[in-house]
């Protein structure tokens, strides 16, 4: 079972006793006579939600080693919070209690993540040239997905690089301090 999985699995029992309390007891005695379990109860499920979350949205989350790992989590936090989907997966776990719906919800945000990301991991996009066969046509290929470009669709296929030439048209010098100097620079 992954991490995910775990998580999910917790915080859909937490979800379900959540659910039971407020169906069995009114909120004003769960707020009054049972405040401390009720509220140790819904901070443990802030908490697991919150994991869960966080591990849907970097399980294999690919970054650029070339780039900085601040600058790529400042753009990533920078996307959380134009999303605004904290406040919505919050409002669903509380009224829908299922967290099948908040994974979903997950999901698209890590899509909208990774498409951020993307000017940073296509920099590792190169045409793959074999020297064994100099008249065969190029490869595109990502080094860091691990994908090869197809008729405008990536797929996935790893490539045995040996003996090949990898030629990096937007490669970035390593000694330059951001990506976004190097964009400004550029545009």
């Amino acid at each position: 079972m992954t991490k995910i999985q775990e998580l999910g699995s917790s915080l859909e029992k937490l979800l379900s006793t959540l659910k039971k309390n407020r169906e069995m007891i009114s909120l004003e005695v769960l707020r009054s006579h049972y405040r401390q379990p009720y509220y140790a109860l819904i901070q443990q499920i802030n908490g697991t939600a919150s994991a869960f979350v966080k591990a849907v949205l970097t399980d294999r989350l690919i970054l650029n080693p070339d780039i900085s790992i601040e600058e790529q989590a400042a753009l990533i936090n920078q996307v959380i919070a134009d999303s605004g989907m904290e406040k919505q997966m919050s409002a669903c776990i509380s009224r829908t209690y299922n967290s099948d719906q908040l994974y979903q919800m997950a999901l698209e945000l890590r899509r909208k993540i990774e498409c951020a990301l993307w000017p940073y991991i296509d920099l590792k996009t190169c045409l793959v040239f074999d020297l064994d066969n100099p008249e065969t046509e190029p490869v595109t290929y990502n080094t860091l997905t691990r994908q090869i470009l197809r008729n405008g669709v990536w797929a996935n296929q790893e490539l045995y690089l040996w003996g090949k030439f990898l030629f990096y048209p937007k490669r970035v010098h390593p000694y330059k301090i951001s990506f976004k100097e190097e964009k400004e620079k550029n545009d």
